[in-house]
């Protein structure tokens, strides 16, 4: 019962993002930059706005592999647990994804030229406190 839910709440942070994506896609900037140093500054290299959808288009093929995995062979008592928690780390992959694209919109616009670090941290912490 658990392994459903999570992964429905996968596939829902997934769409979710790929509408946030092509919301805000239109309004982007020609060129965003390819990513954000742990420092918050962006790469000096930048790369057309079609960038932007590399996150989603990764994340759905990774749903699309563990989902023929979850369905071919369906999972042990014992493996539930773990598979559904890999399943909550997608969908917070998939919030960081929208999160990181929204400052990499911001950079490219120059509304500010660095994300502090401590904003990326506390983006970051709910996949490394799932992790742990």
């Amino acid at each position: 019962m658990i392994v459903p839910l999570a992964h429905g709440l996968a596939v829902a942070a997934v769409l979710l993002l790929i509408w946030y994506v092509r919301h805000r896609y239109p309004a982007a900037p020609k060129r965003v930059p390819l990513r954000l140093r742990f420092d918050g500054r962006p790469s000096s290299r930048t790369g057309p706005r079609r960038w932007l959808w590399a996150a989603p288009a990764t994340l759905v093929v990774i749903m699309a592999v563990l989902t023929v995995f979850l369905f071919a062979a369906p999972p042990a008592p014992d493996q539930r647990v773990p598979i559904a928690l890999v399943f909550v780390i997608i969908a917070e992959i998939a919030w960081f994804c929208g999160w990181s694209t929204d400052r990499q919109i911001e950079l490219a616009r120059g509304m500010t030229y660095r994300i502090a670090p401590a904003r990326t941290l506390r983006a970051f912490f709910p996949i490394l406190a799932t992790i742990a």
